[in-house]
């Protein structure tokens, strides 16, 4: 039997749960109904309940102390690791995936292969696909300054045209006419293209074993669980960040619920997992992000880097020549901090020949905010663009429904998630 794989990252099932109980959602309804609902676990620090961490778990059957993965995109070139991908296509196979999170693409002849949006590995398929691939991957990276390419544009219109039903137009179209009134629109688009764009593919190729991962999902709840009527805190959102009325989750759950419908219907082993989930956070934390990276680091001294590449939200990886340089920039990084409050601005981790850095200042930056270091930067607000404000924090239960019932566990480690996926693949018997 054929396996899929969907990523529903970080979801709060008794967030659906409660949605169901209200009428919505159908599909989930069904497929909590049907199905076991299996707990999961990950680890007990929390530095490192990161999905890019858990989600290598997952795709390696290893922790995080066995693999070592601490950073978005670090699982590239790291051929020691032999993620699940690459083993069932060894045992003869045939593999696909679009959005598969923190995933080097190893393989010989996908069926297809899209790789997340921050992760620099290769898309394979046709010229449409990959134009896509690419296009997400800017809108993505992107989405703080709100730039989209000539390239970028057409390459989604195409996308649509090519994946997309006749009676999915009218969704794309309501969205469209809502982008600018409604937060998060942008993000759902391209969730919905990336599930259209699978199920067409998986139909044309109908691959042995195929992962899709979503991600809006929690990156909503990150930034507007506040939103939520199935929250029940007492924090709320500004109404000039989402107002009042708007509950960016529900929309993309609707979305989901849509994609469940379908994958439901199809002859496979459905294996749906969020590997972790959020709990509400406990105070106001601004995400920023530098608009020109390359630009800024010139700007403060920085200026013998080989490359600089943008990762999720605010963060960033610089490349160096040499270990000397990097660690000079390391010193300069870490020397500023906001004139305003003396709190740092940047996180730093140094990995020899680069850094990995986070913009990690939590506070509002307003006009007049200056920060200093080597120098003062004035106007420091004219260098970076508003992300979000915090309203989920991660949680290191995750959850996990098996179609066929397989696994008789309550609970499983996240890890052995791997072993259960390979059960099919074992030995060839197509």
């Amino acid at each position: 039997m054929k396996t899929i794989l969907v990523g529903l990252n970080e979801l709060n099932f008794e967030y659906i749960k409660y949605y169901i109980s209200k009428g919505w959602l159908p599909n989930f309804k069904k497929l909590f109904s049907d199905n076991r609902i299996i707990e999961t676990t990950s680890e007990d620090k929390y530095q490192l309940l990161e999905p890019w961490i858990q989600w290598v778990s997952i795709t390696t059957g290893k922790t995080y102390e066995e693999h070592k993965v601490f950073r978005l995109g670090d699982i590239v070139g790291r051929n020691d690791l032999k993620q699940i991908f690459e083993t069932i296509e060894d045992k003869g196979f045939t593999v696909g995936a679009v959005s598969p999170f923190n995933v080097d693409n190893r393989l010989k002849s996908p069926s297809f292969f899209a790789p997340d949006p921050w992760t620099q590995t290769k898309a394979v398929g046709s010229s449409i696909f990959v134009g896509l691939s690419n296009a997400v991957s800017q809108a993505v990276n992107d989405n703080a300054h709100g730039k989209l390419t000539k390239e970028s544009i057409i390459a989604l219109l195409k996308g649509i045209l090519t994946y997309t039903s006749f009676k999915d137009y009218s969704f794309y179209f309501q969205k469209l006419l809502k982008i600018k009134s409604q937060v998060g629109v942008k993000a759902i688009i391209l969730d919905k293209l990336l599930a259209d764009t699978f199920i067409v593919e998986w139909d044309n190729k109908k691959p042995d074993f195929s992962n899709l991962f979503l991600n809006t999902g929690a990156h909503f709840q990150h930034h507007y669980m506040f939103n939520s009527s199935a929250y029940k805190g007492e924090l709320s959102n500004p109404a000039w960040y989402c107002a009042k009325g708007q509950d960016p989750l529900f929309e993309i759950l609707k979305v989901y619920d849509q994609v469940i419908g379908e994958l439901m219907l199809k002859p496979v082993r459905l294996v749906v997992a969020t590997g972790l989930h959020q709990k509400p956070h406990k105070h106001t934390t601004f995400y920023w992000r530098l608009k020109e990276h390359q630009q800024f680091l010139r700007l403060i001294g920085i200026d013998n880097f080989t490359r600089v590449t943008p990762r999720m939200s605010r963060d960033f990886l610089i490349d160096f020549s040499s270990e000397k340089e990097a660690a000079l920039s390391q010193k300069l990084l870490n020397s500023y901090t906001a004139e305003k409050d003396n709190i740092k601005v940047f996180t730093v981790d140094n990995r020899g020949k680069s850094l990995f850095v986070e913009l990690t200042y939590p506070n509002d930056i307003v006009d007049n905010f200056s920060i200093v270091g080597n120098t003062k930067i004035e106007n420091f607000k004219n260098q970076v663009s508003f992300v979000a404000i915090k309203n989920g924090e991660h949680e290191g239960i995750g959850y996990l429904i098996d179609t066929d019932n397989r696994i008789k566990h309550d609970r499983i480690e996240l890890k052995d998630l791997y072993d259960f996926l390979l059960e099919d693949f074992v030995t060839k018997n197509n």
